[in-house]
């Protein structure tokens, strides 16, 4: 592991990439000592110094020397894209990497509006949250230095719950991506994966799809804008229940939900 006993970030407001930033290194099992400040000298000194990691801050991005700062060059990812991209590997299992960056490649784009992402987000309901602005609403006033610290705090403890989410989720999807190619396909083009699979959708080769289920076995629709589970599934032998929307449902046995799968 790389050496270093302090971690120097800016002082007053903070934002999720320099939290998942901070979060990140903690899930790496770095233990070190924080320091919030935009003073002159003391960044001049944490840029120079090999035991001082400095990220968001301080004008230079040299990964070897852990600088860690992007607002010299547009063209960098924030500082939490920098960060992981340097400490990957102790952060995520490689073959979850894929999935797990585009965690981080959203922090990224609210970071830096990275294709105008903020255009986007207007349109969205007035009440959306997405992760960067639920960390943000840690903030409190910003001119309260140790307020704003034990805040940092809160923030970083919640983004590295939310780190440990999104790599678990990333694991299960690797593990879905590899498994993929072992579904059965009946004779009408349904799917039917033994292991439930988080990426079926995403291929758009299938309108149903049948998993295991914690009651049984489910179908599933890929879009209800395309298709339904029609609602006399709930006439089958084992029926447990279909979601009103009719995007699932559930029935005990898998021989039964497959002869009603080859229906559709």
């Amino acid at each position: 592991m790389t050496s270093f006993s302090k971690v120097i970030t800016h002082d007053t407001s903070f934002h999720a990439d320099d939290v998942i930033a901070v979060a990140l290194l903690r899930h790496a099992g770095y233990d070190f000592e924080l320091i919030r400040t935009r003073n002159p000298q003391v960044l001049a000194d944490a840029v120079a110094d090999p035991n001082t990691l400095i990220l968001d801050v301080g004008g230079s991005y040299d990964p070897e020397k852990l600088n860690f700062d992007h607002h010299q060059d547009m063209e960098l990812s924030s500082a939490a894209g920098l960060v992981y991209e340097h400490f990957k590997d102790e952060i995520c299992p490689a073959e979850a990497q894929v999935f797990f960056g585009r965690f981080i490649a959203s922090i990224d784009a609210m970071d830096t509006n990275r294709d105008n992402i903020f255009d986007l987000w207007a349109t969205l309901p007035k009440g959306f949250r997405n992760t960067s602005g639920l960390i943000g609403g840690f903030n409190r006033e910003v001119t309260d230095a140790a307020l704003q610290y034990n805040q940092f705090e809160k923030a970083a403890a919640f983004a590295l719950e939310i780190i440990g989410n999104e790599i678990y989720k990333s694991v299960k999807k690797a593990k879905s991506e590899a498994e993929y190619n072992d579904r059965l396909i009946l004779d009408n083009n349904v799917a039917v994966f033994d292991q439930f699979s988080t990426v079926w959708k995403e291929k758009k080769e299938h309108t149903f799809a049948i998993l295991p289920h914690a009651n049984g076995w489910q179908i599933q629709t890929m879009d209800t804008n395309i298709a339904k589970i029609p609602e006399s599934i709930a006439e089958l032998d084992g029926f447990v229940f279909r979601h009103a929307s009719g995007f699932m449902a559930v029935v005990k046995d898998k021989s039964v939900v497959m002869d009603f799968a080859q229906t559709l």
